[in-house]
């Protein structure tokens, strides 16, 4: 933002935003790269204000002048008509639409300089930043509002810094604008995801986070999502059963976070005793009296499922049978390893999904061997098949169970469950690269040709003799049930509890058509639905990878979701 840089006894660097400023003075000399400019004050009338930036000399009546030597000189004027003989730029209204939002544009003659006058309730250099959007409708692809707050608490970063450069999205895109991104660091959703995000800094570099800005569908919910920072439900109990106090009370007076803090609508506080977190806590919490003293306690909201939520990277490279891709992507995937008997240490086995904090799902077929629960280790959060991730959890194995009708000629009913160990009810921390898939309803019932995701760490090929090692994904559409018979799959039983999905683009011989492969086997077969990623298919068998017009074989999810909660009671 281009400042008045000189004042009257000033030297080089002169005065800075805020500073008093002198302009009575009939001469200022300023230094332009190879020639010096004289600006003739004599010929406005006095004037004595201060350095600001052009939008807040606007917002106070002023008009701010942009000058070949990059300063700006604020007038007393309504218009941004100001003229001088020498040395400075005179506006007049834009020739081309600038700003959004019913701006008034005025553009600099003979130069690109531009100035946006904003309506009330919209700031921004294009008057595209929507200062009173509390919300965000469907995806948040539109939202232009001022959050600025990630799910963990983090605040975002400034989508125009120099340490996002490398990223796909920043600034400093030719489509920046379109996208809602510039000099600011508000939420937003420029690769369509599916809600607001930003990037923060955690764990020593720059990674995507989802926001906690709330979804205007929300309303009053019954549940807060991250810690709540968003929640603007109307529970007003604490975990202990306590009353919470107004938080207009006079018992409050002397506290910071009460209704008559300056911010206290955005924070959510007012004439009432709901439960908020103004101050980034743990999770919402209100001021009680206990025995007579005034404290405060959690309250007792319960926390919403943030099931098939993602922060989804469009992967950059192609490979045999699908594309590489992050866990980010594909936060429910998990990888178990097996320690065999005759082997030393342990030995990738097959996938798993995470649809619970305690509960793994994956295929039956994967646990023949009959390994005792302790020799297998679930990993969660893992990109690279064999390498730690920054941020990935290790469980040992409580127990698992396979269906006790499981054919493991046929694979009907190749399904399994795995119990994570842990000391509480507790086992996998939800976090960017670890959440769970959501379930399907029960009547679910998806359009034929319904393009969907796997994912694994199988191997590219059938005829390679390695798994892949980082994790892969690939994107298959679902087959209709006249096309997913024994006739299509050379005869081999295909039951009511399997589901055919394979890539049904054209190509030749030598097409890289994606498909699961070995290796995969266990991992999860997700479609959106409802805005989330639903796991609709448990990848089981099929004939080769990646063969034209063959689809790979699918565990049913919708068949066994009374299974899978019988099996997870206590």
């Amino acid at each position: 933002m281009y400042v008045w840089r000189f004042s009257r006894g000033a030297g080089a660097g002169g005065s800075q935003p805020g500073q008093h400023c002198d302009f009575s003075s009939s001469v200022a000399i300023m230094d332009f790269s190879h020639h010096v400019i004289k600006l003739f004050f004599s010929l406005l009338p006095e004037f004595k204000g201060r350095c600001e930036a052009i939008m807040n000399a606007m917002k106070r009546g002023l008009c701010c002048v942009l000058l070949l030597c990059g300063a700006v000189f604020a007038s007393p004027s309504q218009e941004i008509h100001a003229r001088f003989r020498r040395g400075a730029r005179s506006y007049q209204g834009c020739s081309e639409p600038r700003c959004f939002n019913g701006g008034t544009c005025q553009q600099a003659l003979y130069f690109s300089d531009f100035v946006c006058q904003c309506p009330e309730g919209f700031a921004g250099k294009h008057c595209e930043i929507d200062t009173r959007a509390t919300c965000y409708e469907d995806q948040g692809i539109s939202y232009r509002g001022t959050w600025s707050t990630a799910e963990s608490g983090a605040e975002c970063t400034n989508w125009n810094s120099s340490a996002l450069a490398q990223k796909p999205y920043s600034g400093r895109r030719p489509d920046a604008i379109r996208l809602g991104l510039g000099n600011h660091n508000y939420c937003r959703n420029p690769d369509r995801d599916s809600k607001p995000w930003c990037y923060v800094f955690k764990a020593g570099k720059y990674s995507s986070e989802f926001c906690s800005t709330p979804a205007c569908s929300e309303g009053n919910s019954d549940c807060y999502f991250g810690n709540g920072l968003a929640y603007r439900g109307t529970h007003s109990l604490t975990a202990s059963g306590a009353s919470c106090l107004p938080w207009n009370s006079m018992i409050l007076i002397g506290k910071v976070y009460t209704a008559q803090n300056p911010n206290a609508q955005a924070l959510g506080l007012g004439k009432h005793n709901y439960c908020r977190n103004p101050d980034g806590d743990a999770k919402p919490w209100c001021h009680v009296l206990k025995n007579r003293r005034l404290t405060w306690e959690y309250c007792d909201v319960p926390s919403c499922s943030t099931c098939g939520l993602r922060q989804y990277s469009q992967p950059q490279f192609r490979i045999k049978g699908g594309l590489f891709a992050d866990i980010a992507s594909h936060p429910w995937q998990a990888a178990i390893f097996a320690k065999h008997r005759r082997s030393p240490g342990e030995r990738f086995l097959c996938g798993g999904i995470l649809i619970s904090s305690c509960w793994i799902l994956s295929a039956a077929h994967c646990f023949q061997e009959r390994f005792p629960p302790h020799h297998l280790t679930v990993y969660l959060g893992r990109t690279y098949r064999v390498v730690p991730g920054e941020e990935e959890q290790k469980f040992e194995v409580e127990k698992y169970i396979v269906h006790k009708e499981f054919d493991d000629d046929t694979y009907d009913n190749d399904i399994a469950l795995l119990q994570l160990k842990s000391d509480s009810s507790h086992c996998a921390q939800e976090s960017s690269v670890v959440r769970t898939v959501c379930l399907p309803p029960a009547d679910l019932q998806l359009p034929d040709w319904t393009e969907c995701e796997l994912s694994g760490y199988g191997k590219h090929e059938a005829s390679s003799p390695f798994y892949s090692e980082r994790l892969k994904e690939a994107h298959v559409r679902l087959y209709p049930s006249s096309r997913c018979t024994s006739q299509h799959l050379l005869n081999r039983t295909v039951t009511d509890n399997m589901l055919c999905a394979g890539d049904t683009r054209s190509g030749g011989p030598q097409a890289n058509l994606h498909d699961a492969c070995q290796g995969d086997s266990g991992g999860p077969l997700v479609c959106l639905n409802d805005g989330r990623m639903t796991l609709v298919g448990i990848i089981s068998w099929g004939l080769g990878c990646g063969q034209k017009d063959v689809p790979g074989v699918y565990t049913k999810v919708t068949n066994y979701l009374d299974w899978i909660q019988d099996n997870m009671q206590p």
